[in-house]
């Protein structure tokens, strides 16, 4: 029979705590699931690990090469037969009740696409440690509509755990697969192109533990290469508005168009790309530098040439200034003259 819920589990060189994990689920209250895993070519026997459970509701299958978080888990969703797909990665362990509170909630809120809750930050021996980011932050936003939380997405970033999350099977199929490109923000990707379409709802209740490796395994640990690709796929994922009907945008950015006297006529994405200038990150100026660019294509379009090299000559998107004050700073430390 076809299980209500798909718990999907992308796994690697996790051996140390996948036993966890599926046992988090195998002792869930609710039991009508199926436990999809995907181990992405671990080298350190977590496939083994997985494979001592008995239970025939236990479905893995081993890649033979690594091929990333995005491809392992599109592989699994791919396999996943239940109406509703609970996430959830082979490093963390869900917390009792977790299935049977948020399949009760989605089946009493059709018109909600997904739920998410809060996570218990642990460390790797499962006690309480601090983490990355504010999850409750959701809570201080004035209300959790797709339209606040879009807006948000496009000021600040991800505000969602994804380990917590139970998302209707229907609207994966609607919103399409995790980018493999992606390798930091794919789930971000993915939220705002849930919301783009549908409403979701937070839980104020911790449901799944969420590990915080040492040695800033975790790949959301503020890295030199995690920080890097963040910044450049937050650029590519600001995209994703300008797909954004005119009339929601004007709904979703409405108080910021007026404060910042954005006008909201002609080409939709020229506001994005206005108000995506008057943010100090490089993810929003490349974001911006590049709409501009790609919107001003026709010869005839004066203004907006001339405001694409009246912007593209102002704004540093590659951090030029800060390094050449830096460089100026070390010569003088060194006791070299700057250049005249």
């Amino acid at each position: 029979m076809t299980p209500q819920v798909s718990v999907v589990v992308k796994a690697y060189n996790h051996a140390a705590y996948v036993r966890e994990t599926i046992q988090s689920i195998l002792d869930q209250s609710f039991q009508d699931y199926e436990i999809v895993v995907t181990d992405d070519a671990s080298t350190d026997g977590t496939a083994d690990v997985v494979r001592q459970f008995p239970d025939p509701r236990i479905h893995l299958n081993v890649l033979e090469t690594n091929r990333g978080i995005s491809i392992a888990m599109n592989e699994t969703i791919a396999r996943a037969h239940g109406e509703f797909i609970a996430i959830l990665n082979s490093d963390d362990f869900a917390l009792p009740g977790r299935l049977e509170k948020q399949v009760a909630y989605l089946k009493q809120h059709p018109e909600v696409a997904a739920v998410f809750g809060l996570p218990r930050i642990v460390d790797e021996t499962g006690q309480p440690t601090p983490g990355f980011f504010d999850f409750t932050l959701p809570f201080s936003l004035p209300n959790l509509s797709r339209q606040t939380l879009l807006r948000f997405f496009f000021f600040n970033c991800n505000l969602l755990c994804a380990p917590t999350a139970m998302i209707r099977r229907t609207v994966y199929d609607r919103v399409g697969a995790y980018d493999p490109r992606l390798t930091n923000l794919q789930d971000f990707d993915m939220w705002v192109r849930v919301c783009i379409e549908h409403e979701i709802h937070i839980m104020r209740e911790e449901v799944t533990a969420f590990r915080i490796l040492a040695g800033n395994r975790n790949m959301s640990s503020p890295r030199r290469d995690s920080v890097l690709r963040y910044h450049f796929e937050y650029s590519q994922i600001l995209r994703r508005y300008r797909a954004m009907l005119p009339d929601f945008l004007r709904e979703v950015f409405r108080d910021d168009f007026a404060a910042l006297r954005i006008p909201t006529a002609g080409n939709h994405e020229v506001w994005l790309a206005e108000l995506a200038l008057t943010q100090p990150g490089p993810a929003h100026r490349l974001f911006a530098l590049q709409t501009l660019f790609e919107t001003a294509q026709t010869a005839d379009n004066a203004a907006a040439f001339a405001r694409l090299r009246e912007v593209v000559g102002n704004v540093d998107v590659f951090g030029l200034e800060a390094a050449a004050r830096l460089h100026a700073l070390e010569e003088t430390a060194a006791g070299r003259p700057p250049p005249r």
